[in-house]
């Protein structure tokens, strides 16, 4: 596994079995409460608790449905995003939110902050807490600036008739191939590419901003190749047509993205992509083959 060391513009401070990793910016303008409400995010609420007293903390839904807003008084009443670390799947069942690998969130600022040199929108981290719960455990929280009046793909979907930033579809599905071709080029493959991860906010202009969150797990390298890139694609695709099929009803008449909204998506990628040699129906095969194996294991697993 790649060595990943903290930033230098990261401080480290320890508190008992807590470390916490903080951007030196904003540290120099925390108050010692928000510094002390940092270090206590990796405990659990005491039943009736109150978390608004300097620090509000409540529930958000941008990105994962278990992050928290964090608002700090000290930094001009701004909001932070605290996401948890989870294990996913029939192992988040055994292992929850304990980890053995403690390196894994600055793993995550190492992606982030190379997207960010790389152009790329996505979430800026502000901190890490690793608190060491016992023997080679940890417990992890990342607080994210917030990415203020943006929406998640999902809910843009969902609300496609209310929302009037819908009715910029095809100016986000160009700029969501632009984002997903930047992050390629600068060879990142993100280990989780579906539309809850995928963010949009309208800019003063008129136009539209993409952002591309939650890095975990996702890895950097010297050069990605083509199969990366397509499974990338394939996954995102694939939320798509899972979002439709976990939602017959509300779709029943018509799904907001068709089968030429998902095409000119492809063909914005590889016009953008300079090293495609694959033509159109390449990709489009592909879609066709892994989507035949994922309706059959929806259909046995009920997933």
């Amino acid at each position: 596994m790649k060595k990943v060391e903290l930033p230098a513009y990261f401080s480290t401070l320890n508190k008992g079995k807590v470390t916490l990793y903080v951007k030196k910016e904003y540290e120099n303008r925390m108050s010692g409460q928000d510094i002390e409400g940092l270090f206590n995010l990796c405990k659990e609420p005491s039943p009736g608790s109150n978390h608004a007293d300097k620090n509000e903390l409540n529930d958000s839904h941008q990105g994962r449905a278990s992050c928290k807003t964090l608002l700090m008084e000290s930094l001009g009443n701004e909001t932070f995003i605290v996401r948890e670390y989870w294990h996913g799947g029939m192992v988040g069942k055994i292992f929850k939110d304990f980890f053995c690998d403690g390196m894994r969130p600055v793993r995550e600022l190492s992606v982030c902050e190379a997207a960010s040199r790389g152009g790329i929108k996505t979430t800026e981290i502000v901190a890490i807490v690793k608190n060491k719960v016992f023997g080679p455990l940890y417990k992890f929280r990342l607080v994210t600036k917030e990415i203020t009046e943006s929406i998640d793909l999902i809910e843009l979907l969902l609300h496609s008739g209310e929302n009037r930033l819908f009715k910029q579809k095809k100016q986000i599905i160009n700029e969501l191939a632009k984002a997903v071709n930047d992050m390629h080029n600068v060879d990142i493959y993100h280990a989780d590419l579906h539309l809850k991860n995928i963010l949009v906010k309208s800019d003063p202009g008129g136009g539209v901003q993409v952002y591309i969150i939650d890095l975990d797990k996702s890895k950097q390298y010297e050069k990605i190749g083509f199969q990366r890139k397509m499974k990338n694609i394939l996954r995102l695709d694939r939320s798509v047509v899972k979002l439709r099929r976990k939602n017959q009803e509300l779709f029943s008449k018509t799904f907001p993205v068709s089968n030429t909204d998902r095409v000119r998506f492809l063909k914005k990628y590889i016009e953008l992509d300079s090293e495609s040699v694959k033509p159109l129906r390449h990709y489009l095969q592909s879609y066709n083959n892994t989507h035949a194996l994922h309706k059959l294991w929806w259909l046995v697993g009920g997933g």
